[in-house]
């Protein structure tokens, strides 16, 4: 009997732990001081995109850095050499959700999105349905841990989707 209580228990805790963060709607007040605050990080990234339209997946790798008074640069040496600022105007949301998330300030995101928890520290943001980015971004998922985040991925709403891994 305690082995079927034993098997019952470990596949309850393979569907939980399988459970998507956007599964757990929070409010910001409970998640804020869950999630560590963050100072500037170099490391090493690695992103697929997925380009939904033509089935094609694209693999670029290099180094990342963020520094709280400048912003997000990505310095892609893989499969090209490249340096992409994201503190310029057409990348301003995701270095301002990369910001707010390293400085525990959540008023600008709060604005916009409506915040998803996981423990283990997982966050989930989905544009509110009256935001501007709800007309082209699905949600974002930001995985971490004490030291870093160690993963983001982009959902956009015509099916794309880009997944950035951090390692030190």
């Amino acid at each position: 009997m305690n082995k079927i209580y034993g098997i019952l228990l470990g596949i309850m805790i393979t569907l939980c732990a399988g459970a998507s963060v956007f599964d757990n709607p929070q409010k910001l007040e409970d998640i804020a001081p869950k999630l560590p605050q963050y100072g500037d990080v170099s490391c090493k990234f690695v992103q697929e995109k997925f380009l939904p339209k033509s089935d094609i997946m694209l693999k670029s790798a290099g180094n990342f850095k963020y520094e709280k008074n400048k912003g997000v640069t990505f310095y892609t040496l893989y499969p090209i050499k490249s340096t992409t600022s994201y503190n310029s105007r057409e990348y301003k949301q995701i270095n301002n959700v990369i910001s707010a998330i390293s400085n525990k300030s959540y008023s600008k995101l709060e604005k916009d999105f409506q915040f998803y928890y996981k423990d283990g520290w997982t966050l989930g943001l989905i544009p509110k349905k009256d935001s501007q980015l709800s007309k082209y971004l699905k949600s974002i998922e930001i995985e971490g841990n004490t030291d870093m985040i160690t993963n983001i991925t982009i959902s956009t709403v015509d099916s794309g989707k880009t997944h950035i891994s951090f390692k030190k």
